[in-house]
């Protein structure tokens, strides 16, 4: 939890709590919370002006390898973006033998997913569980509309910075909490490379934010410059990283290109059943079905010589 009071205001009560629950007989599974999604740093670019732009973050098949053999079972998630998301998506991937096509990854139902999100509106969703297995790969994607902002937003812990992650709720528990990547001047090279030269880029690796932000307030934010960075960045690879307890955090990078999907999920046709009462095969125009109609135009009929027998 965090609090955002820009404006200072005095004598704000905060009612919100925690309540803890103690048993004396232990659970079957310890259940546990995977962050997964883009690293919150400067180098979530959101440029100004842009309508349904979109960022990716992943977990990569290299970290779930480490997931127990029987692999973990999601049971509920909760979507999470700042104010400019309106759209949020947990994608699930598996490279299968029935998939022949491209990479041969194939794309399972989706975990989670909410094109209509709002920020003031979040909750956990619990739904059906869903086994990720080792070797799958999960990848969120968000959506954001910046249309009313003058100016770049970056990824960061304010309000009025952003951030892309989701949070599996799952068991059995284990060490790893972060499975997670992240852009950086190298993913952002090809883009800014129409601007810089490569030693001017090789400089910007550790960039601040404040420069990172103002490198690119510096860039004239057409419709086709929006596009050229969120395309440039989608085809890129990323850092993916999963940091386990007593292990070096460099030693859990791994450089990745966002998984391409080979044979996409088709969602099951959905079925409409009438209710009990209609046979879609009766001629509404005869038998009952006529009976009906006929009560029917003469209650609206009567209903209506009532009421102009009551004007007049």
């Amino acid at each position: 939890m965090h609090y955002d009071n820009p404006n200072r205001l005095s004598g704000v009560i905060d009612s919100s709590g925690m309540t803890f629950y103690y048993i004396d007989t232990p659970r079957e599974h310890n259940a546990g919370i995977l962050q997964v999604g883009h690293a919150v740093n400067q180098y979530m670019i959101i440029p100004p002006k842009a309508r349904n732009y979109t960022i990716y973050g992943f977990c990569s098949s290299t970290c779930t390898e480490n997931f127990p053999e029987e692999g973990i079972h999601i049971f509920a998630n909760a979507l999470h973006t700042h104010l400019l998301g309106v759209g949020v998506k947990l994608y699930h991937l598996r490279v299968t033998d029935q998939c022949r096509s491209g990479s041969g990854i194939e794309e399972l139902k989706p975990i989670d997913s909410n094109p209509f999100y709002d920020f003031d509106f979040q909750e956990v969703v619990h739904f059906d569980e869903v086994t990720v297995k080792r070797g799958d790969m999960l990848v969120l994607t968000c959506t954001y509309d910046s249309t009313n902002e003058n100016a770049v937003t970056l990824g960061g812990e304010s309000t009025h910075e952003e951030m892309c992650l989701t949070f599996p709720f799952y068991y059995p528990s284990g060490s790893l909490t972060h499975c997670m990547s992240t852009a950086n001047v190298i993913t952002l090279a090809p883009f800014l490379s129409r601007y810089y030269n490569s030693s001017q880029l090789s400089a910007l690796q550790y960039a601040p934010e404040s420069l990172i932000s103002q490198i690119f307030n510096n860039i004239d934010w057409s419709p086709e410059e929006i596009q050229r960075l969120e395309s440039s960045v989608l085809s890129s690879s990323q850092y993916a990283f999963c940091p386990e307890p007593g292990v070096p955090f460099n030693e859990s990078l791994t450089f990745e290109p966002v998984p391409s999907i080979g044979c996409p999920y088709e969602a099951p046709p959905v079925m409409l059943e009438c209710p009990n009462s209609i046979d879609p095969t009766t001629d509404p125009t005869s038998g009952a079905g006529a009976v009906s109609l006929i009560t029917l135009s003469v209650t609206v009929l009567l209903f209506a010589m009532i009421a102009m027998i009551l004007i007049n």
